[in-house]
């Protein structure tokens, strides 16, 4: 039988690895069963796919909508904004964004990332009656600028007016004129923000996928399980008074910043069909989202609502550059400052080496020298444990009957002579902090997406070489876990045999956590235990190296 002492260390230990397993399954929910999802918005009017040549004198595509439509809407007219990072469509068939597709990110080897392209409805678009399925006039009134016209049945007008700046942001203008002068337009607007899908079936649709927004100076968020959950309850928005909203995946996102704060915020989940070449287990979903909005401006009876509305990468400095709180987007959660020193340092060493799996061994090494006299002490507390070993062994052989006399006498031992008993397990607590704040960050940096490492093709993604029938080949973890038990190996031993048993099972939980893990989380967890390996070897080195005539510290007699 263990003692208690032994017992609690041993807990002390797991405690740590238990608790990133239960962060695991939170992040990771199994997939809700299907439900048919509430229509949150009316229905787009569709016209069969065609081609038609645009005001642009540039030739677009659509596919059909999802409902015939009342009237015949006619040829669609689509206008393009681009720039040197992205390409955005605007159709006249709503008045808004048809899709955004991104130059420097791919979704495969052939094509961009393209936002917004599973939409039945365009971002930027009127879900109210009787502005909804509304068909606009396009014009396009500089390089950068577009203004589209709608004018309603009751004699109401509708323009749109919106500038693609330098990058990802765009800045836009709604106003709405009444029939007559007598008239006044003070209703609130309900504004589509877009569809967010997955970009692969490797991304973390439980986690990423999602609403955010930022209301009541805090960041929050509605992650898909959440917005299924709301769907099987019928509850589809909600009253929100938020400075911006968001509709995201694990890398990209759109982001709607209104004039005014928002009053309500409404969304919907759906389940799509797998697409051609589609990678993951099961077919993706999709998440779209709407706000509504009230004016922010009224002259003379027309109401002006004003906004701004970026499309594209979760990429730190863009969205802190933004304002607002926007970079809450990337998720890191509690350790977000940590995560945030982490991602900055990263991206200084890819500045001076530009690869970053470089990067993160550079990081890696810079933690172990801030964490080295930790650890550094906690070998020195472990080889002193060892020298009381067959004394630990008197004690447990005379007390065995009598526990709680045995961990007296324990305790006793270690007080004389200043040994701690948990410090074998001090240096992975301390490094908790930094794992997980490290985690967040690799997971949700657009840095990282597609970026190569020796044979990793993905620091985003696990290092999968090849599949043997269907289960993943992962070079990494298995090296990792390979270094641990060398590391156990060349541990001091100050436990009884059970307590060792019982640690030998550490690497194969941590193969279990690590197999599908990011590759760049695994590199930085690979590197730290052969650094700490060496700096094992070298700390007992010079602690054999006592000089001639040295004597081992008394260790006392047992009662």
């Amino acid at each position: 039988m263990m003692d208690k002492r032994t017992v609690w260390m041993v807990v002390v230990c797991m405690l740590a690895l238990f608790g990133w397993q239960m962060l695991v399954n939170k992040m990771y929910p199994p997939r809700p069963k299907a439900v048919k999802p509430v229509s949150l918005t009316t229905a787009t009017n569709a016209a069969p796919a065609q081609t038609v040549s645009a005001s642009t004198n540039q030739a677009a595509t659509i596919s059909p909508a999802s409902a015939e439509p009342e009237t015949p809407r006619g040829a669609e007219q689509v206008i393009v904004l681009s720039n040197d990072v992205v390409r955005v469509e605007f159709t006249n068939w709503g008045g808004g964004i048809r899709s955004v597709e991104l130059f420097k990110y791919k979704a495969n080897v052939e094509s961009n990332i393209v936002l917004n392209a599973e939409a039945t409805v365009p971002a930027l678009a009127i879900e109210q009656p009787p502005y909804t399925n509304g068909v606009y006039e396009l014009q396009q009134t500089s390089p950068t600028s577009v203004v589209m016209r709608a004018r309603l049945k009751t004699g109401a007008q509708i323009v749109k007016q919106i500038s693609l700046g330098s990058a990802y942001l765009l800045t836009g203008s709604i106003q709405v004129s009444p029939a007559s002068a007598s008239e006044s337009s003070t209703q609130s607007m309900t504004v589509a923000i877009g569809t967010a899908v997955p970009a692969n079936g490797r991304e973390l649709q439980q986690i990423y996928l999602g609403v955010d927004w930022f209301a009541a100076g805090k960041y929050q968020n509605r992650a898909l399980k959440q917005l299924w959950k709301n769907v099987a309850q019928t509850n589809l928005s909600e009253s929100v008074q938020a400075k911006w909203v968001a509709v995201k995946s694990q890398f990209f996102t759109m982001i709607f910043t209104p004039g005014t704060d928002t009053l309500a915020v409404a969304y919907e989940p759906a389940h799509l069909p797998a697409p051609s070449g589609w990678n993951g287990k099961t077919a993706p979903d999709s998440v779209s989202a709407s706000v509504t909005v009230p004016p922010d401006l009224m002259t003379n009876g027309v109401a002006s609502y004003n906004f701004t509305y970026y499309a594209g990468p979760k990429e730190y400095d863009r969205l802190v550059a933004l304002g607002g709180g926007q970079e809450d987007v990337m998720q890191f959660g509690f350790w977000g400052p940590i995560s945030i020193w982490l991602l900055k340092g990263m991206k200084f060493f890819y500045g001076i080496i530009p690869n970053y799996g470089v990067a993160i061994i550079i990081i890696t090494v810079l933690i172990k020298l801030l964490f080295w006299p930790i650890q550094a002490k906690s070998i020195r507390s472990m080889k002193e444990m060892q020298k009381f070993q067959p004394l630990m062994n008197k004690l447990r052989e005379k007390y065995k009957d009598d526990a709680q006399r045995l961990n007296q006498e324990t305790m006793k031992l270690y007080k004389e002579h200043k040994i701690n008993p948990f410090s074998g397990c001090l240096p992975m607590l301390v490094q908790i902090p930094v794992f997980f704040a490290l985690y967040a960050m690799l997971r949700t940096s657009i840095e990282l997406r597609g970026a190569h490492f020796l044979w990793i093709h993905d620091l985003s993604q696990p290092d999968t070489i090849f599949r043997i029938a269907g289960f993943p080949l992962n070079p990494l973890p298995l090296f990792m876990t390979g270094a641990m038990v060398l590391q156990q190996r060349i541990t001091p031993q100050t436990g009884d045999s059970q307590q060792a048993k019982m640690m030998m099972f550490m690497p194969l939980m941590m193969l279990y956590f690590f197999y599908t893990a990011s590759s760049g989380l695994t590199l930085y967890w690979t590197v730290q235990q052969v650094l700490s390996i060496g700096q094992q070897w070298w700390s007992l080195r010079q602690a054999d190296a006592s000089p001639p005539g040295a004597k081992a510290l008394p260790a006392g007699k047992p009662k």
